[in-house]
């Protein structure tokens, strides 16, 4: 092993303390739990005879939901402990999976109880997924993020892989009622992590327009002041920009099948990129921790009107491959993208900022595909060209706009 391979692998220790670990674990045992309880909601609904008309209106309402929630959520975490909202998202998890496993006939408990399972990882995410990475130091915000996706999205496929084979035995009923309880497991890791760590910039040092001031600025005060905060309608113009390239995504799958491929073809090459996005990510996230953020930011922006115009002109397999291959691989910046976001802002900016920025990326997730519907029947190169034009707007937005964080 040459010497730079050895300071690679040696840059890493610094993510690989107790209390990072205890992070990776809570996002490990929550997501090995939640993520194929999740995936598997259609399939319960089927096992229950619910029709598809009520699925629909499930949906529907989990929309709705997720346009104001995460802003709720925010500010909610803003004013009280991260921590305690965290553990209450762990509760309310355990209530709606275990719950549903009981009920049958019930429509709206069916509804209700699924709402409150998929609301707790919301509630996590925006609550105490957001405020506990500011406990972590900044030059070591890409390693951090980076390895957390690789424990995330890592426990998401064993939890599917032990999902599968636990209901080849077992009705999808109990299926719930034992991952569900599973929940049990990040809601101690959280409260003993609580013990340790009080969520104070110990090792962070924030924004320094801010740091004298922060300390004498009421909540309230704030929140009126992320206003006047340039850096949050940059962001917001950005959300704007990206979302209906990322809302077109969803339509991707139909594309493929147009050009003959088979839905098993397709998620097998989204799970072979998924792979090596997570390699390419450990990799982006240790050159951005010696370096700036803010142009491999802006690199994660613009490179998506490559694929974007590749799939407008893509009339055979080979350009489809192309496509899937250069938007797979591009998303090993999204750690990077996090940890530029946690450098522009101080805690108390950041929570808030980023719920509400999720709020609206759902309201623009939920009215942008009723607009790609209708250009998708008309051709699908609008659809994509519109997203590349967004995103090549959201890049300028981002050059401009944003600072050069070091």
């Amino acid at each position: 092993m040459g010497a730079y391979e050895l300071k690679f692998f040696k840059s890493y220790k610094s993510v690989l303390k107790r209390n990072y670990l205890l992070v990776y674990l809570i996002y490990f045992s929550f997501f090995l739990f939640n993520g194929p309880l999740e995936q598997i909601i259609p399939i319960l609904f089927e096992q229950k005879g619910i029709g598809e008309k009520v699925y629909g209106i499930f949906l529907s309402l989990n929309n709705v939901i997720h346009i104001v929630l995460p802003g709720v959520v925010a500010y909610m975490a803003h004013r009280f402990d991260s921590f305690k909202i965290g553990i209450i998202a762990m509760a309310i998890s355990l209530i709606g999976g275990c719950s549903v496993a009981f009920i049958d006939q019930n429509y709206f408990l069916v509804l209700f109880f699924l709402l409150l399972l998929i609301s707790g990882r919301t509630i996590f995410n925006f609550s105490l997924g957001n405020s506990i990475n500011y406990t972590f130091a900044r030059e070591n915000r890409g390693k951090y993020f980076a390895l957390r996706d690789v424990f995330l999205f890592g426990s998401i496929s064993i939890g599917l892989f032990l999902g599968g084979l636990y209901t080849a035995k077992y009705s999808v009923n109990s299926f719930y009622m034992v991952f569900s309880i599973g929940f049990i497991v990040p809601l101690f890791i959280i409260a003993y992590l609580s013990r340790e760590i009080k969520l104070k910039k110990t090792e962070v040092e924030v924004d320094k327009d801010t740091e004298n001031s922060n300390e004498e600025k009421s909540k309230i005060k704030i929140i009126k002041d992320i206003y006047k905060d340039k850096k949050v309608w940059a962001f917001t113009l950005i959300q704007i920009g990206t979302a209906f390239y990322a809302t077109s995504m969803n339509f991707l799958p139909l594309l493929g099948t147009s050009l003959g491929i088979s839905v098993s073809s397709i998620m097998g090459m989204f799970g072979a990129i998924t792979i090596v996005n997570s390699l390419l990510a450990l990799i982006l996230g240790h050159f951005s921790d010696m370096s700036g953020r803010k142009w491999l930011y802006v690199i994660d922006l613009a490179f998506d009107i490559i694929p974007a115009i590749v799939f407008a002109f893509t009339q055979n397999i080979t350009l489809f491959f192309i496509g899937v291959v250069l938007t797979m691989v591009k998303d090993s910046l999204a750690p990077i993208s996090f940890a530029y976001f946690y450098d522009c802002f101080s805690e108390e900016k950041g929570v808030i900022v980023m719920g509400a920025l999720s709020s609206i990326g759902n309201l623009l997730s939920f009215l942008a595909p009723i607009l790609i519907g209708i250009l998708w029947s008309i051709s699908t190169k609008y659809v994509f060209l519109i997203g590349a034009m967004g995103n090549g707007l959201a890049a300028l937005v981002a050059v401009f706009m944003l600072p050069d964080v070091k």
